[in-house]
């Protein structure tokens, strides 16, 4: 399977999942594993559509700061806290209005995945916005994905994402 295929099959296939349950599973595991205790300045994603949502992760981590990406014409990341107000973004996201922070401020980014190879390359959705922004980030890197499309064999490129983590709902 080549990437474009993977990212399609993906896309087609999480239509039909139970993202709800896979989401509260998701945020439990990230919780019961002590995942982000040693991280203070969190880079998260607001879900689209059928996307694994942890956003409740914020509830928890109270004492944590939270980030969600904006996208212009390149992505960047602005500090949001729980009753922040959320704009219309392009791609059917929410955004949070301010002013976007430097990139190694954050120390761990979750981050959206179609798919996820063998060896912990991410397949977005084919815009490089991630891969753009994080390449020669020493950060951690955490891919959320459904546990069908995490761990494929498949070819990428060098470009594409490592995650230091993989998740999978």
């Amino acid at each position: 399977m080549d990437k474009k295929e993977a990212r399609s099959n993906s896309l087609r296939d999480r239509r039909k999942v139970d993202y709800v349950n896979r989401s509260k599973d998701v945020v439990k595991y990230i919780i019961d594993n002590n995942i982000l205790d040693k991280f203070n300045n969190i880079g998260i994603y607001y879900p689209i559509g059928t996307e694994i949502n942890i956003m409740d992760l914020m509830k928890h981590y109270k004492n944590k700061n939270f980030y969600l990406p904006k996208t212009l014409d390149e992505i960047e990341f602005i500090k949001y806290d729980l009753d922040d107000e959320l704009i219309d973004g392009p791609f059917n996201t929410k955004e949070p209005k301010g002013n976007s922070v430097n990139r190694d401020l954050i120390d761990c980014y979750i981050i959206p995945c179609v798919a996820i190879s063998k060896n912990n390359q991410r397949i977005g959705y084919g815009k490089g916005y991630y891969d753009r922004y994080l390449n020669g980030y020493k950060g951690y890197k955490i891919g959320i994905c459904y546990k069908e499309y995490g761990d494929l064999d498949l070819e990428l490129d060098k470009f594409d994402v490592y995650l230091d983590l993989k998740i999978l709902g």
